[in-house]
């Protein structure tokens, strides 16, 4: 998420371009489906979140754009790395289901150490 908080925050700041266009051009409009995705993850003990192939390609572009803006350079070499990632997972892809309506993997929203995936207040 930092890459695409920083995307946004320099296009924002050095383009002339409208709020969809910087929104569509740093991925953004992702941040809150990332949030919600991490938080389960966190409640899991987990590592991983899941992307879909559209918003791969949106992470693609803010990576690109902060190149082209300037950002960063660590946050544009943890971009960087995040894609290679991804061009893993893509090559091992993994099964995906909701859980509370928060996309995640199928293997990974079982019991885990940390206890059950799914939140419960008893």
């Amino acid at each position: 998420m930092e890459i695409l908080e920083h995307a946004h925050a320099r296009i924002s700041e050095l383009s002339d371009a409208d709020g969809e266009t910087v929104a569509d051009a740093s991925g953004s409009t992702l941040i809150p489906l990332l949030y919600a995705r991490a938080g389960l993850a966190s409640i899991q003990g987990l590592n991983h979140i899941p992307l879909l192939v559209g918003e791969i390609g949106l992470l693609e572009a803010a990576v690109i754009n902060l190149e082209s803006y300037e950002g960063n350079e660590v946050v544009l070499c943890a971009g960087y790395e995040l894609l290679n990632h991804c061009a893993h997972r893509k090559k091992n892809a993994y099964p995906l289901r909701y859980v509370h309506g928060v996309m995640a993997f199928a293997d990974e929203d079982e019991d885990t150490t940390s206890g059950p995936a799914t939140p419960s207040l008893t």
